[in-house]
């Protein structure tokens, strides 16, 4: 029977990392924008879980078929416009990332109010992209394993450049060389000094191949150092290029990842998240948090879409919607509501104590609440009745809501909730 070792970090190592993310910039809605293929559907559980652990909703998840094309594509963009959740999350493969925001960037989606964050999946191959690509993208956040700097990485570094420029003359001088590609280096070390550490030379062929290029696994040839080898493969534990390589759990482990900002046709590092220590801006040598709480003032400024410094609230009134109908009644005391019809658009507005705390509670909303006035009409506006009458238009489901300086009554408690009393002799909404 083979033996599976996972050299490559489990898509749900991840997720806590996002989470944090969207947390740190109080974003209390992100919408997932994933594709539908194992690879994209496999981090969902896991991802949903920690955004609701911290106290972040998902009202609405994008799938993408992986034969999409540009007008699939533009379509259900289209119809993420029309919400009000201006965060998303993107969990894809590197070409239907290509694809998902230079349609974006089409669509008026890579301006001012949006917020984009990747996974690693992308994040990790950024520096292997096409230029192009990376220009539609600007302004989004991606995590990706952290390699920490070495004189190792460097050198190789140097090495492969050299060595890709000589093999690729006519190309772009752009990095090519990717976290993943690091990691498999190092895949390939650690599984040479495993077979050195068993003394492996050459495997001997217990049974022929049957077929050419195959995948079956019955046409392996079979090794009786199979366990020996695995032992050593999970008990090598070293510093390599991309830094500490560890496959005890038989899959890779990895404690720190480095938050990104893509910028022009590169990208700039805004902080890490650690599994100890959450956000920091900084790591010290031991990979260990040196300031900040875990919040937005953790991490470098960002360049948003549009080239915008200004943190994205993470909603916009959408383009379609229902507005919460506010019932108005005029009061005796002006300074608490006044309340007035314009003759020509027939539209009410309202002034007064009452209305500014209602717009102002309103404003410190987590998401977009558009509304409208309604003036309540009656020949007595100013008696206890006629406002006993007022309020009873909400249970009757006439409007949302009544402002106005109403005082909370027994009797009418138990038709309709009132807000806490903002005036000391129990005036509420």
């Amino acid at each position: 029977m083979p033996y599976f070792v996972r050299a490559t970090l489990n898509d749900s190592a991840q997720v806590n990392s996002i989470a944090s993310l969207v947390k740190a910039y109080g974003w209390r809605e992100v919408v997932l924008v994933y594709e539908n293929t194992d690879y994209g559907r496999g981090i969902l559980p896991y991802l949903i879980s920690a955004l609701q652990e911290s106290d972040v909703h998902v009202p609405y998840q994008s799938v993408i078929p992986p034969s999409a094309t540009s007008e699939i594509m533009m379509q259900e963009l289209y119809k993420l416009m029309t919400m009000q959740t201006r965060v998303f999350i993107v969990h894809m493969s590197s070409t239907m990332t290509s694809l998902l925001f230079t349609k974006a960037k089409e669509a008026g989606m890579m301006d001012k109010g949006f917020a984009w964050i990747t996974t690693n999946g992308v994040a990790n191959i950024i520096d292997s992209l096409n230029p192009s690509v990376t220009e539609v993208m600007n302004g989004v956040l991606g995590l990706r394993y952290h390699v920490p700097k070495s004189k190792e990485l460097d050198s190789f570094s140097i090495r492969w450049n050299r060595m890709y420029q000589q093999d690729n003359p006519d190309e772009s001088p752009f990095n090519k060389l990717s976290i993943v590609g690091l990691r498999a280096y190092d895949t390939i070390w650690a599984l040479a000094q495993a077979a050195e550490k068993v003394g492996i030379s050459s495997a001997p062929n217990k049974q022929p191949w049957s077929i050419k290029n195959s995948t079956c696994l019955e046409s392996m040839v079979i090794s009786p150092n199979g366990p020996k080898l695995l032992a050593a493969i999970v008990q090598n534990k070293f510093r390599g290029i991309s830094g500490d390589f560890d496959l005890t759990d038989k899959q890779l482990k990895v404690s720190v990842f480095q938050i990104i900002n893509v910028v022009g046709r590169g990208w700039r590092e805004i902080g890490f998240w650690s599994v100890k220590s959450g956000l920091s801006r900084q790591l010290n040598q031991n990979g260990l948090k040196t300031t900040g709480s875990a919040s937005m003032l953790d991490l470098n400024p960002v360049i948003w879409p549009g080239e915008s410094t200004e943190i994205p609230r993470g909603w916009e009134i959408p383009i379609s919607g229902k507005k919460l109908r506010v019932g108005v009644h005029t009061s005796n005391c002006p300074e608490f509501i006044k309340t007035f019809r314009d003759p020509v658009t027939n539209v009410t507005s309202a002034s007064g104590l009452s209305v500014d705390i209602f717009e102002e509670a309103i404003k410190r909303l987590p998401f977009a609440l558009t509304y409208e006035y309604l003036a309540f009409d009656t020949a007595d506006t100013a008696t206890t009745g006629s406002y006993n009458d007022f309020i009873y238009q909400v249970y009757l489901q006439k409007y949302d809501i009544a402002v106005g300086d109403i005082t909370v009554r027994y009797n009418r408690s138990l038709y309709v909730d009132f807000t806490v009393p903002y005036t000391e002799s129990g005036v509420g909404m």
